[in-house]
């Protein structure tokens, strides 16, 4: 897959990009021409199909190298196929009618949901034990923190930053092109002390109970921020202890897996721009060797 992207590199820009999504129209026009002229052929259909498919996997390598939002490209062949819709219903083209009908309800309901409302997205590391485990599967509600706006790159309107405790899933500055989720400890203006494994923001302690020893003989304890519950880890490895100051505008993100978390303590802050969206439910589990269920499906706390 890496030797892919390798190939993939040197065209991924946004001219190319453009040149090929125009290939992909040109191809869906001529087949409207040749079924209305009479002029349709099996075997041309075919290849031409083969170079689409061609066409299409270059695009969506383009997508995943540059890191674009799939829910502009849906956007826009949305558009399209409702076009190319409305121009076969003035014409009376029935034939078209009915494949164009149903490629724009697919794209359209795809584009809506996955592109604008809820992506998923699975849990890469155990960074968020025992909340989200690795093979956990998560929608990301993308307007949890304001309405994105097509083909402005993850531009939003009418935002708001996260409240303490939400888990949201962002671009953190040290490796900007790779998602990564954490829980939100402390926003902008805000001091944070890190000592013995607690947590004390602006001098107020983040209270901890025990509860068990998972399977692992790791403590699992839940934390109050005074607002929220939830359970964290911690592992038999000492805790580094640090202080930090919260700028303005800025988070301070940290794993529930406390001892095994690559997070704020030690690359600081993130931006709200940098937000992807909150992390809301897990809708299906599929570890590494195990058949896919649906056991852990639920709201995230």
């Amino acid at each position: 897959m890496s030797t892919f992207f390798n190939i993939i590199q040197p065209i991924s820009n946004l001219p190319v990009f453009i040149f090929l999504n125009l290939l992909i129209c040109g191809i869906v026009i001529h087949w409207y021409w040749s079924i209305v002229t009479g002029n349709f052929s099996d075997r041309a259909h075919r290849w031409i199909q083969r170079f689409g498919l061609f066409i299409s996997i270059l695009i969506i390598g383009i997508l995943f190298v540059r890191q674009w939002n799939i829910g502009d490209l849906l956007a826009f062949y949305s558009i399209f196929s409702l076009g190319v819709l409305i121009f076969s219903l003035v014409k009376g083209h029935k034939e078209i009618i009915k494949e164009s009908r149903g490629w724009f309800l697919s794209i359209f309901l795809v584009f809506f949901i996955r592109g604008y409302v809820y992506e998923p997205w699975q849990i890469p590391s155990g960074s968020m034990k025992p909340n989200l485990e690795v093979g956990d599967f998560v929608l990301v509600n993308r307007n949890a923190y304001g309405l994105e706006v097509p083909f402005t790159g993850r531009e939003k309107v009418f935002s708001k930053g996260p409240e303490v405790g939400e888990i949201v899933v962002f671009f953190p500055p040290h490796k900007p092109t790779v998602p990564f989720v954490k829980r939100v400890i402390a926003k902008g203006g805000d001091k944070i002390t890190y000592i013995n494994k607690k947590f004390y923001i602006n001098g107020e302690i983040y209270k901890q109970d025990f509860v068990e020893k998972d399977a692992f003989g790791a403590e699992l304890f839940t934390e109050n921020n005074s607002d929220d519950k939830y359970l964290i880890r911690h592992m038999q490895r000492t805790a580094i202890n640090g202080d930090w100051v919260v700028p303005e505008g800025m988070y301070f993100v940290v794993g529930d897996n406390r001892d095994n978390s690559n997070d704020s303590r030690s690359w600081g802050v993130i931006t709200e721009g940098s937000i992807w969206g909150r992390a809301d439910f897990i809708w299906l589990s599929w570890k590494s060797g195990e058949w896919p269920n649906f056991s852990r499906a639920g709201k995230v706390n």
